[in-house]
């Protein structure tokens, strides 16, 4: 589900009550068309985050992906018992996913002095629900749930699943993803990169971005942190 500034600043906003609903539907029934309709109508969130921690175009599409991913974390996490309301919450998990983002990025190119600082800043958050996993997740380098599950997974409905999430990726992305992330033998980055034409740095950058857009595909179809193991 790729979301444009244009439709995500469009997209009509949800009463409390309405944003409740689906929630609920996602939550209980992993009803996508709910999931869906919540994400549009928050999607300017990310946006605007994004283009707070990110000058560069290029890398802002890296964080608005991550964000994505942020959003509907904090839909499965969200306790409709709560009177608060999504967008509060999904604040912090759209910010710890998108300086997540940033962070792998800043291992790539060098970044403004100024979306360092935020990044910074945003490590000292604390979660609303006050669980402190999303600061842990975002500290560590280590690879996600996500994306250790890919080359290892024997179950027929999760294969299903990443097939189809990763038809929605473009074609340099899905060979770069399959060459580096579901092969017995994975090709390196210098040897993947010498064979599509890019440098290595470029070849690093489509790999991330692909990997959140295949987590966003995933999440959004219902595959949670803990079935992926």
């Amino acid at each position: 589900m790729a979301i444009s500034y244009a439709t995500a600043r469009g997209a009509p906003l949800l009463d409390m009550e309405q944003e409740r609903i689906l929630i609920g539907r996602w939550q209980a029934e992993r009803d996508r068309t709910a999931l869906e309709a919540l994400i549009l109508s928050h999607a300017r969130q990310v946006y605007a985050c994004a283009a707070r921690l990110c000058f560069d175009a290029a890398d802002r599409e890296d964080l608005i992906a991550e964000g994505m991913v942020g959003l509907i974390r904090a839909a499965n996490r969200f306790d409709l018992a709560r009177e608060v309301r999504f967008s509060t919450y999904a604040h912090w998990w759209i910010l710890h996913s998108a300086t997540r983002a940033l962070a792998r990025l800043n291992n790539v190119v060098d970044l403004p002095a100024r979306a360092q600082r935020a990044a910074g800043k945003a490590k000292q958050a604390t979660p609303l629900d006050g669980s402190g996993d999303a600061l842990e997740a975002m500290q560590s380098p280590d690879p996600t749930p996500e994306e250790r599950m890919i080359a290892r997974t024997a179950n027929a409905r999760l294969r299903r699943l990443i097939a189809e999430a990763m038809g929605e990726l473009g074609d340099v992305e899905r060979e770069i993803v399959l060459s580096r992330n579901l092969r017995q033998v994975p090709d390196t980055i210098e040897d993947l990169a010498v064979r599509l034409g890019v440098s290595r740095e470029k070849l690093r950058l489509i790999e991330r971005r692909a990997m959140s857009r295949l987590k966003y595909g995933l999440l959004s179809r219902g595959v949670t942190a803990a079935q992926l193991g």
